[in-house]
């Protein structure tokens, strides 16, 4: 598509598309911490590991607050809104409480929409937006959510989700799809979290490829591996790995992923004199207290097969335990921490002091410490609902501080509980026990409360003091994978990617970045896409999993040059022989049928009396062309990009 050709609606969405990433870039630059507690220049270091940067509630409802006003206006319905879930019994018990305004639940366009695309990560199509508006059942979206939870559609979404948080990668070697399809096994059967999270931290096996969970443990080893492998001696395990940086690593990974905490701090040093004004519980913690938690994996081997590259491993429980003075024959000089103390640790839970049982695995027992523990199931809640709900009750999601979470017991002054709402947080974490830390139930209490069906628009004034009431939908910003894969379903002309022997059509059916053609300049399977694909997933915050987990909910110029003027999207704009939209041409429909189709593919929504016609008098004077360029604006309005 040339855009040069670009008609007058074109540009009118286009111009919508660029208000939004210039909005949400000035919102991002502009936020600024205020803790006003005075940190000095190594306290400022240390804030960057537990502050995620701006203020993500306040930026969201900006956010949102924003590009509501570029929607079409919604017809909210009037009156008092029905408690469904233990969600709704709080959050508008306290909006009634504190007399806060909130929005209307969404519509039934709006609302389909949010649902596939947190569900399954796609959008929904033309005929199902149409039957799910025309279908009277009072209960349609209940019915709705329980239709695509424990789907494969579902079980790719999510698994990509933990893919992300689990750091899977190319590293993980042959285990790495391996570890994939048991991701969305145990999230298509839900199979109880708890044991999810036990089975990853205490397999173990002499080829870890061999038991897919063990690849959690693949991108530690490679990280604390030594820089030369170029190996070729089997003995030579020192050139293998580190293996105390390795479990510090897992450590870290263990407390970050499961409680919410970021113990890196301590692997390195004391927290009091550091952490003081950063997170009060880490502050009164020790490194001993942090090498005694890593030493319940004391007796774990990791060593890298010598002559693969690390790509497969030994796993298993015949180690001596954790010395920092003498680890031979591995490497023991460390890495990434401070010069080591040459003490011997014994295990001891890092929250409790609790010791492991004798004769039990020690592995074992700090998984039951972990899953047992209230702050488990309160760190799994917080990162469900700041995914399904765009802000979490903490941020960021392993940032937790321990000492400022209950309301009863207040920390001093100048700080504040940390929760947005501990209250909701810790009933939600009950309710996960207490449902056998089910996941579907988790996110289905969540989706099919009414708080999570209300909309995006907001009546009257917005004040920055409402964010934490939740009394509106927060939009969020498309993760890579989905922008890839709905540009794909909204045109109809699917990929054609290879992958494990066979071919896939969407990025999420396979398992990570690396798999993309083009996401590391390799070129590959999928025709003219290739480095396109991987570009805009990776602008839309996607990346190889060596770092944290993309920090999403951004809107940046960069996605918008790139949708406007990359071949993956402007490819499936043409109306081709074969194309749908060519076949959409040639149907027979109506002009106004036309553009009903379009809409519905790839905004959920038909359009508006003005919209439709505008587009039709574009439509008449060139049929094809005109077409072709609502598809281009369509895809690069404000709409496509947002779950709203």
């Amino acid at each position: 598509m040339k855009t040069g050709k670009i008609k007058p609606i074109v540009l009118l969405l286009a111009l919508l598309c660029v208000s939004f990433v210039v909005f949400a870039q000035n919102s991002s630059s502009t936020q600024q911490d205020k803790s006003g507690m005075g940190t000095d220049q190594f306290d400022d270091a240390h804030k960057g590991i537990f502050a995620n940067g701006p203020d993500k509630a306040k930026e969201a409802a900006r956010l949102t607050e924003q590009v509501s006003k570029a929607f079409p206006p919604v017809v909210a319905p009037t009156g008092p809104i029905p408690r469904k879930t233990l969600v709704d019994e709080y959050i508008f018990g306290r909006i009634e409480k504190d007399g806060i305004p909130h929005a209307g639940l969404a519509p039934d366009e709006e609302i389909v929409r949010r649902i596939y695309l947190d569900a399954t990560g796609m959008l929904p199509t033309a005929d199902t937006v149409r039957a799910f508006v025309a279908n009277p059942d009072p209960n349609k979206r209940d019915k709705l959510i329980d239709s695509l939870i424990g789907t494969e559609e579902f079980a790719e979404q999510w698994a990509w989700f933990y893919g992300d948080l689990f750091r899977l990668m190319n590293y993980a070697g042959g285990a790495k799809n391996a570890f994939q399809f048991w991701n969305k096994e145990w999230l298509k059967v839900d199979r109880p979290y708890n044991q999810v999270v036990a089975d990853l931290l205490t397999g173990s096996s002499k080829s870890h490829s061999s038991v897919p969970q063990l690849a959690f443990f693949g991108r530690i080893l490679r990280n604390s591996g030594l820089k030369n492998r170029d190996l070729t001696d089997p003995e030579n395990y020192a050139a293998s790995t580190n293996r105390l940086d390795a479990l510090d690593e897992t450590n870290v990974e263990v407390s970050r992923i499961f409680l919410g905490v970021n113990i890196e701090c301590i692997s390195c040093h004391d927290g009091a004199g550091h952490l003081d004004s950063i997170n009060l519980y880490l502050a009164d913690q020790t490194r001993k207290q942090f090498s005694e938690q890593a030493a319940f994996f004391g007796k774990l081997r990791l060593i890298g097969i010598y002559n693969v590259n690390n790509s497969d491993s030994v796993i298993d429980d015949d180690a001596k335990g954790y010395d920092t003075g003498d680890d031979a024959p591995w490497f023991t000089e460390s890495e990434t921490r401070f010069p080591r103390t040459g003490d011997t640790y014994q295990p001891a839970f890092l929250f409790t002091g609790e010791k492991p049982r004798p004769g039990i695995n020690p592995r074992a027992e700090l998984a039951r410490m972990v899953t047992s523990n209230p702050q488990f199931s309160r760190a799994t809640v917080n990162l469900i609902w700041s995914r399904l709900m765009t802000v979490g009750f903490v941020e960021p999601w392993d940032g937790f501080d321990l000492a400022r979470q209950d309301p009863k017991n207040p920390p001093p002054k100048p700080w504040t509980v940390q929760p947005s709402y501990p209250e909701l947080l810790d009933a939600l974490a009950v309710d996960f026990r207490e449902h056998n830390y089910s996941m579907h139930h988790l996110m289905k209490t969540i989706m099919k409360s009414n708080a999570y069906q209300l909309s995006s628009q907001f009546p009257g004034e917005w004040k920055d003091s409402y964010t934490n009431y939740y009394p509106r939908r927060f939009v969020r910003v498309m993760t890579g994978p989905e922008v890839v894969d709905n540009l794909a379903q909204a045109t109809g002309k699917m990929y054609e990617f290879a992958y494990s022997g066979g071919t896939v059509q969407r990025v999420k059916q396979m398992t990570d970045f690396a798999d993309v053609p083009g996401a590391r300049r390799a070129g590959g399977k999928g025709g003219n896409d290739g480095v396109d694909i991987g570009s805009i997933m990776n602008s839309f915050f996607e990346n190889n999993r060596e770092a944290a987990p993309p920090i999403g909910n951004r809107a940046t110029t960069l996605q918008a040059m790139l949708m406007m003027s990359t071949g993956v999207v402007n490819n499936r704009v043409v109306a081709e022989p074969g194309s749908r939209l060519q076949k959409l041409l040639d149907s027979g429909k109506t002009n106004e049928e036309v553009i009903a189709e379009m809409y519905l593919s790839t905004l959920s929504r038909l359009p508006t009396p003005a919209e439709q016609k505008y587009i039709i008098e574009a439509l008449q004077k060139d049929r094809k062309k005109g077409a072709e360029n609502l598809q281009w604006a369509l895809l690069n309005s404000i709409e496509f990009v947002l779950n709203h």
